[in-house]
C-alpha cells in the first residue's frame, strides 16, 4: 500500500492530506503532507480544470473562465450558470475539483494511494448520489465518500480522544457558514443545523471594514468602487484574514494597506477583533442548541464540544462555548485540516482493515417458523461490496444510547423503531404458523436500524468501504 489521501470538499476551500509513510495516524500525530486550495474553478480551453492555489489572491494562475460557489449547488437540479453563460452541472464541478487534486498530490506517492474524500455533513442524500455518479462517470470509481463529521471525529478520537459516555457537539466553523452536529463516539447522530449568517467570510469582512474605519482621514476622497481598485481591495481582505489567522495564537498583527496613493500599516491587536466578533460568537452558541434541540439532546448530556474549520481556531469561540456549555472544548492546532486528516485516516485504515473482523448486526429475538426456512441462493451477479461488513473504528467504550443520564434520551427513537419492529415480527409468526407443511416460507425480515441512514449500496466498483457507518443528512 502507498499510503492514504484524505480530501477535504468545502465551500470555500479544498483541503488534501497526503500520508505516505507506513506507520498510519497515532495520538502523535501523523506524518503527513497538507495543502489548501480555494474553492475556485479555473477552466481553461485545452487544459483540465484547475483550482486556485489558497492565498493566490483574486488573479488566478492561468486565464480562463472562473467558477465559484458551485459546492452549495450540489443536488440541485438546476445548472450553474458562469460568467460567460455557459451552465455546468455543480457535481460534476466538484469531482473535476477531486481529480485535479488527486492528481496535484500524486508526487506525494510511490503508488495508487487509498482515496476519501468528505462531503459536507448537510448534504442531502441526492446532493452525495449525485457527486458519487459524477465521480463514477469520470473514472474515479475508488474515491470513497465519507461524511465530514465522521472523519472529524475519526480524528479526534486517534490524535485526542472523546469521552467515554454522553453526547458530543461537532461546531464547523468554516469560511462561508457554521454546521452544528451532534455524536455519540464517533458516530453522528441526527441531523446538522447549518447557518450562513456566521463564518470566517464574515470575521474577514469585520476586519476589512475596522481597516477602512482606520484610514478615513487618509482615503480622502478615493473612490472604493473604482474597478481599478477592485484588485487592491482584494489583496487588502487576503492580508486582513491572514491577519485573523495570526491572531490565533499571536496578540498582534499587521495589515499592509495599499489603495492607490495609500500606504499604510495598520496595527491590530486580539482584543479588538474579539470586540469586532463576539456579539456573532455569541449568537453562534444558540446554533448548538438548536442542533441539540433537534436531535432531542439535553444541554446537560453533553461531554464536550469539538471544534474544527479554519474559523475555529480563534481563541474567543473556544472562550464562549466553554462558558456557554461548561464542557471541555476539543481542538487540534490547525482545526481547518481536521476533516481531511480524518478522511485520510479513514482510507488507511479501510485499506488495511482485515477481512476476519466483520461488524456482527444487532442481534434481535426471532419467531421460530413452522417448517425450516430455505435458504435462497445467491443471485448470480452478487454486490460484494454489499455483503462485506466494515471494520468499525469506533472505539470500544462509544457511547451507547442508554448511558445518556436525565432528560430525553437519544436512543429513544431507537426504542420506538425497535417496539414496531417487534410488534411486526409477531404478526409474521402468527402468519408462519398458518403455512401448510409442503410450503417454503418466506425469508424472514431484518430488522431495519432506522436512526443510520445510508445511500444505497453502490456497486463494488464504485466506492471503497470505510470502517465506520456512512450516515447522511435528512
Amino acid at each position: 500500500m502507498s499510503g492514504s489521501l484524505g480530501i477535504k470538499i468545502g465551500t470555500a476551500d479544498f483541503v488534501t492530506a497526503a500520508d505516505a509513510a507506513t506507520g498510519g495516524f497515532g495520538r502523535s500525530g501523523p506524518s503527513v503532507q497538507t495543502t489548501q486550495h480555494q474553492a475556485t474553478l479555473i477552466m481553461t480551453q485545452g487544459m483540465a480544470p484547475t483550482l486556485s492555489p489558497l492565498g493566490s489572491g483574486a488573479r488566478p494562475v492561468h486565464p480562463g473562465l472562473v467558477v465559484t460557489g458551485f459546492v452549495d449547488r450540489v443536488g440541485d437540479p438546476i445548472d450553474l450558470v458562469a460568467a460567460d453563460g455557459s451552465a455546468h452541472r455543480p457535481e460534476k464541478l466538484v469531482a473535476s475539483a477531486v481529480q485535479y487534486l488527486t492528481r496535484y498530490s500524486a508526487g506525494a506517492f510511490a503508488g495508487p494511494p487509498t482515496i476519501a474524500a468528505t462531503y459536507p455533513s448537510y448534504w442531502k442524500p441526492q446532493g452525495v448520489q449525485a457527486l458519487r455518479a459524477a465521480l463514477d462517470r469520470m473514472d474515479m470509481t475508488g474515491v470513497a465518500l465519507v461524511d465530514e463529521v465522521g472523519s472529524i471525529l475519526a480524528r479526534v478520537e486517534s490524535t485526542r480522544g472523546l469521552p467515554a459516555d454522553g453526547a458530543v457537539v461537532v461546531y464547523d466553523l468554516g469560511g462561508n457558514g457554521l454546521s452544528v452536529s451532534v455524536a455519540q463516539g464517533t458516530e453522528q447522530i441526527g441531523r446538522t443545523v447549518r447557518s450562513a449568517e456566521f463564518g470566517g467570510k464574515h470575521i474577514d469582512d469585520a476586519i476589512v471594514r475596522h481597516v477602512l474605519r482606520g484610514l478615513d482621514g487618509e482615503l480622502g476622497d478615493l473612490d472604493l468602487a473604482a474597478p481599478a481598485l477592485l484588485a487592491p481591495l482584494n489583496e487588502l481582505r487576503l492580508r486582513c484574514k491572514q491577519a485573523k489567522e495570526t491572531l490565533s495564537t499571536e496578540t498582534a498583527a499587521v495589515v499592509e494597506v495599499e489603495l492607490g496613493p495609500v500606504r499604510h500599516d495598520v496595527r491590530l491587536v486580539r482584543s479588538e477583533l474579539e470586540d469586532l466578533i463576539r456579539k456573532q460568537v455569541v449568537a453562534s452558541a444558540e446554533y448548538v442548541r438548536e442542533a441539540l434541540r433537534t436531535n432531542e439532546i439535553e444541554v446537560h448530556e453533553v461531554r464536550a464540544v469539538v471544534l474544527a474549520g479554519g474559523a475555529s481556531a480563534t481563541p474567543l469561540v473556544t472562550e464562549v462555548l466553554s462558558a456557554q456549555f461548561h464542557v471541555p472544548v476539543i481542538a487540534e492546532s490547525e482545526p481547518g485540516l481536521t476533516s481531511a486528516n480524518g478522511a485520510a485516516l479513514l482510507a488507511r485504515s479501510s485499506a488495511s482493515a482485515a477481512p476476519s473482523a466483520p461488524v456482527s448486526p444487532p442481534s434481535m429475538p426471532t419467531p421460530t417458523p413452522a417448517v425450516p426456512p430455505v435458504t435462497p441462493e445467491p443471485p448470480r451477479y452478487a454486490d460484494p461490496a454489499a455483503t462485506e461488513q466494515p471494520v468499525d473504528l469506533a472505539p470500544a467504550n462509544s457511547v451507547a444510547p442508554q448511558s445518556l443520564r436525565g432528560g430525553t434520551k437519544v436512543g429513544s427513537r431507537r426504542r420506538k423503531q425497535a417496539l414496531l419492529a417487534a410488534a411486526a415480527i409477531a404478526t409474521l409468526a402468527a402468519a408462519v404458523v398458518g403455512i401448510v407443511a409442503h410450503s417454503a416460507p418466506k425469508t424472514e425480515p431484518q430488522p431495519t436500524v432506522t436512526e443510520q441512514v445510508t445511500n444505497p449500496a453502490p456497486s463494488a466498483e464504485t466506492t471503497t468501504p470505510l470502517p465506520y457507518p456512512t450516515r447522511h443528512v435528512s
